[in-house]
């Protein structure tokens, strides 16, 4: 018999000593005084009462087991284990054990079905000869629950492919009768071979958070270990093992696992489309370390590599590591090796009397629209004399020498091996208290040069330039591209205005850097302080999902927490709606879990899927932690509105939290304490104070705190 170790039997002490603490009642009176003890005798002290011991319950709403040992028998396991209610009280009365066991084999872990007999070609009833791991309920011919005591229990499990010899992951759990009344317990993994795989919960949850309340499919199968820790992966290995149920024998009875779908598979093929810019191929993102069967044919492997669907043994890896290979083959690994060799900076804007000093190029997308006011002018052919604003972008390897821009530049769409540069742009915006809030230069009619030491200049004439009542700041991306690469990514999507992006977005597939330049005042030239974004995520809040090390699109990458994207995306762009997500945060917060989230899904003819994304296997009231390391203080939100589009505007708190809670109701509420969903826009809307009054209820630590309805602490 497996008798567990002191840290298990501590449960036992616990146990008891709940019990003894239990003796005070919830109106802080003393408990029943336990029974009087054994009068002592002169010069010798009595002994101590016995403790008083609330009674037994017989039903519960949350039931809590701790298995105090199991052992394994010939064709059986048995556990021996007590149960508790959400008080701490133990239970009686209970009716209902589920008992399963994947087993190790040479091909990993198998938990095999019992199967009704076959016939033969010949007529002849053949019966399963398969017998590996097992499962088993208290219905099964053969078990026996028993009743040991109050709250303790036996449950003899029978099992044809289990002996005293067995090692694999053991699972229990009990309850669940409506007729008891008592609540179900989580799965309890009771048993983890250590060093068996190569996969973490913390690897799965870095971005699935805590798949018990996802709304995707066995989110109530999310196990614990003896430890109470989530043992997410062992939990799921017990049903979808690592043998697909569909690999049969010569009689045809499955010599695989419970499940069809392998755990491995579920990971490698049905994660494929998990997310834009997730790729399976970035192994290191779940292996955390090298896997352990390195034979193509062998389980795991045998997912994308098909040898028959029938895997072999396994071939430990014994210090072989697959993963940069993957990597390597799929280019994540030169992605990742560019963006640590390489930087973009930019210079400190400067006011220029005449900008073709410093600029001989128009650029290649000048746009002129004169039916609309903001077209701006008509190409002009050459660059101007005129005044304007200048910055100098420089990109540097790691050693601090300059990567000529010019030499490296591609001016094609296809990618060419000797000028791996296919983007170097940039952006004149308006900077006001931590936000850009406008773009006054033209986004697409400016000016350029080439400096000899390989640098490039980049210049917004007067006349370009619509002026805006606050500081200017320049922004520059820089893309590499790497085999492979394209202009556009060529998958479908839609946008939220319901048209089809039909080759996919543009400027996704290379290794972008975004920089920002100093922020000066365009009344006097001068520099008023460096580029300050205020941020409340961490660098690796995107990439830690987006794992491919691309961009997202428009040469925006994720890294540094989105750094790239509030460039388009920040208070004063005006990109999209309050509904979609008004500005950077509150497009975020939608385009996982709220209205945007259903907005880029398509269906299999073509058409608008209106489904949520990827993001949706995460349920929005945990999902907080995959961005945020910490809660929000609302009082550091600048009180400063968001710009959407046709020049309406949103109070900044009302929009983050707008942007998944769009009922009605909510939104009545917002408005009745100041928050202002979509209100006709004000000249420098951006330095109006809002009326919005959120934190004084839901600032973190208040009663109604954000932190009382949200997860931003990760298990």
């Amino acid at each position: 018999m497996r008798i567990f170790t002191s840290k298990k039997l501590a449960y036992v002490v616990a146990l008891a000593l709940t019990g003894a603490l239990a003796g005070c009642g919830s109106d802080g009176k003393d408990g029943v005084d336990g029974a009087p003890g054994t009068p002592g005798t002169p010069g010798t002290p009595g002994t101590p009462g016995e403790p008083w011991v609330p009674p037994p319950v017989t039903s519960s709403t949350v039931t809590n087991v701790k298995v105090l040992n199991y052992s394994f028998g010939e064709g059986n396991i048995t556990y021996e284990f007590q149960i508790t209610d959400e008080n701490g009280n133990l239970i009686n009365g209970l009716k209902n054990a589920e008992a399963k066991v994947a087993a190790l084999t040479d091909k990993g872990f198998i938990n095999n079905r019992n199967e009704a007999d076959k016939t033969d070609a010949s007529g002849n009833p053949v019966k399963d000869n398969v017998n590996i791991g097992g499962a088993a309920t208290q219905a099964t011919e053969g078990a026996l629950l028993t009743s040991l005591g109050d709250g303790h229990y036996s449950f003899k499990a029978p099992m044809k492919g289990v002996n005293a010899g067995t090692e694999g992951i053991v699972w229990l759990r009990v309850g669940g009768n409506a007729e008891t009344g008592i609540a179900r317990s989580a799965p309890l993994v009771v048993n983890k071979p250590e060093g068996t795989h190569s996969t973490t919960t913390d690897s799965c949850y870095s971005c699935h958070v805590d798949y018990s309340t996802s709304p995707r499919r066995h989110a109530s199968y999310v196990a614990t270990g003896m430890d109470s820790e989530v043992t997410f992966v062992e939990g799921c290995l017990v049903c979808h093992g690592s043998v697909s149920f569909a690999a049969k024998n010569a009689e045809g009875f499955s010599i695989g696992g419970y499940a069809t779908n392998t755990l491995s598979k579920i990971g490698h093929i049905n994660h494929q489309k998990f997310t834009k810019d997730f790729s399976v191929m970035n192994c290191s993102s779940c292996h955390v370390e090298a896997p352990t069967n390195i034979s193509v044919s062998g389980p795991g492997c045998i997912d994308c590599h098909n040898t028959g669907g029938v895997p072999g043994a396994i071939v430990p890896s014994n210090g072989a590591d697959v993963r940069p290979m993957h990597e390597g083959k799929t280019g994540i690994t030169e992605r990742q090796a560019l963006r640590a060799k390489y930087k973009v900076s930019l210079s400190t804007p400067v006011k220029v009397a005449d900008i073709s000093t410093k600029a001989d190029h128009i650029a290649e997308d000048w746009t002129y629209n004169a039916t609309n006011p903001n077209g701006n002018r008509p190409n002009p052919g050459t660059v101007p004399a005129e005044a304007g604003w200048c910055t100098t972008l420089k990109v540097t390897d790691v050693d601090g020498n300059i990567f000529n821009i010019k030499d490296n530049f591609n001016y094609t769409d296809v990618f060419d091996i000797k000028k791996p540069i296919v983007y170097a742009g940039a952006y004149l915006h308006s900077y006001e208290n931590g936000s850009l809030v406008g773009r006054p230069g033209n986004r697409t009619n400016y000016f350029y040069g080439y400096n000899t030491d390989g640098t490039k200049n980049i210049c917004h004439s007067d006349t370009d330039t619509t002026p805006v009542n606050a500081n200017y700041v320049y922004s520059a991306r820089v893309t590499f591209s790497t085999a492979g690469w394209m202009e556009y990514d060529g998958n479908q999507r839609y946008q939220s205005n319901g048209k089809l992006r039909a080759n996919g977005y543009d400027g996704s597939m290379g290794v972008s850097f975004t920089a920002y330049s100093d922020v000066v005042d365009p009344a006097t030239a001068t520099k008023v302080s460096a580029f300050e974004r205020r941020t409340v995520v961490s660098d690796n809040s995107c990439t830690t999902c987006h794992n491919d090390a691309t961009a997202f699109h428009k040469n925006g990458a994720f890294d540094e927490g989105g750094k790239a994207c509030v460039a388009c995306h920040d208070n004063g762009m005006a990109r999209t709606s309050a509904t979609l997500g008004a500005g950077f945060g509150p497009m975020v917060h939608s385009w996982h879990w709220g209205n945007g989230a259903n907005v880029g899904e398509m269906k299999a003819d073509g058409t608008q899927a209106k489904t949520a994304n990827g993001a949706g296997a995460i349920n929005p009231v945990t999902s907080c932690v995959a961005c945020h390391e910490t809660a929000i203080d609302l009082n550091k939100i600048p009180n400063q509105y968001i710009l959407e589009p046709g020049s309406k505007m949103t109070s900044p708190v009302t929009a983050n939290c707008y942007a998944c809670h769009t009922g009605d109701a909510v939104k009545a509420h917002m408005a009745s304490n100041g928050g202002e969903i979509s209100v006709p826009a004000v000249g420098d809307w951006f330095k109006q104070p809002t009326g919005e009054s959120c934190a004084v209820c839901h600032n973190t630590g208040s009663s109604s705190g954000i932190d009382k309805y949200h997860n931003f602490t990760r298990k």
